[in-house]
This record gives C-alpha cells, structure tokens and sequence, in this order.
C-alpha cells in the first residue's frame, strides 16, 4: 500500500452517524415550519398560550374554545390553523402563525413583518392576543386594527409597536 494513502486515510473524518442532510426534510416554507412545529408541542403551548392571556387579565369566558380538530376538547391553541389566532363566537384562540415569521409580510407590509419577525415569541403572542380581544370586542378586523396598539391589557412595548406597524401597513384597506 501506498505510504501516502495511510497519511491520507489518517486525517479523513468518521464515517457520518444519522440521516444525512441531503435525506433530511428542508424546511422551505416557514409556515410549513411552524404547522409542524406548533402540531409537535401543541399541549405544551397550549398551557403557556392560555397562561399569558390569564396574565392579560381576558375575562374566564373569552380564554379558548372548543376545538372540533381535537374532539370538542376546550383549547387556547390551535396548531392546524396559520392565521396568527382566531375569534370563535366569545372565546378567543391563537395558532401556528405565532411562530411563522413571516405572518405578517404579505398583508401588513414590510416594517410589520421585519418587526414581527425579529420579535421575541412572547411579544408576538402579546401583539396576537390583543388584536384578537380587540376584533372580538369590536367586532371587525378593522376597527381591532385601530384598537389594539391603544388596548388595555397590559401588553408589552414591543408588541404596541407591532399592532401600530399592522394598523399603519394593513393592505386591505
């Protein structure tokens, strides 16, 4: 054999434990990402989505609904849907879209989405929440947009700076 060979064979890598990368699921799409992510740790965030909004001070009766995805079983969170969060008659509901950064792009512009994208999960749940108390209170989407940087729950700094970007970048106007 060939001196060099050994050197060569000396200095090469261990074999590859595990799936390789090229085998491995790309994640493209990040609302794709987010449906698995949130259909993965859905109890888990469940539990934190309905704590922040008891920590909002929501009235009992506007705190989820029932969800028919999951046998009728009262939820906070829903993992199947991409929207940011939902108003079902009273109860009010946040879903994947939370973690999909890119949520806010298409229809609130450029600075809503930079903003919601580099935000902190807790500061986009708070944004979520209060644009979805505030569409229920009101009853239009519209009309939520231009409550919920001026809500009074006691949501975080950052998450008034997103719903103003949503109220000021909202394209359906």
């Amino acid at each position: 054999m060939n001196p060099f060979n050994r050197i060569r064979d000396f200095f090469r890598k261990p074999a590859m434990i595990g799936t390789p990368p090229s085998r491995r699921p790309m994640w493209h799409d990040p609302a794709a990402h987010a449906r698995d992510f949130a259909r993965r740790y859905s109890d888990l965030v469940n539990y934190h989505v309905e704590s922040r909004m008891m920590e909002l001070g929501l009235p009992t009766g506007r705190i989820g609904f029932p969800d028919p995805d999951q046998g009728g079983a009262w939820h906070t969170f829903f993992p199947h849907a991409g929207k940011g969060g939902v108003v079902f008659g009273e109860g009010i509901g946040v879903d994947s879209g939370v973690f999909n950064p890119d949520l806010l792009k298409d229809d609130y512009g450029r600075r809503a989405g930079r903003l919601f994208e580099r935000s902190r999960l807790r500061d986009r749940l708070d944004a979520i929440i209060a644009h979805e108390y505030e569409e229920q209170r009101t009853g239009s989407h519209v009309a939520a947009l231009k409550a919920a940087p001026r809500t009074t729950l006691p949501i975080s700094d950052r998450a008034r700076e997103i719903a103003r970007a949503m109220e000021k970048g909202w394209k359906g106007w």
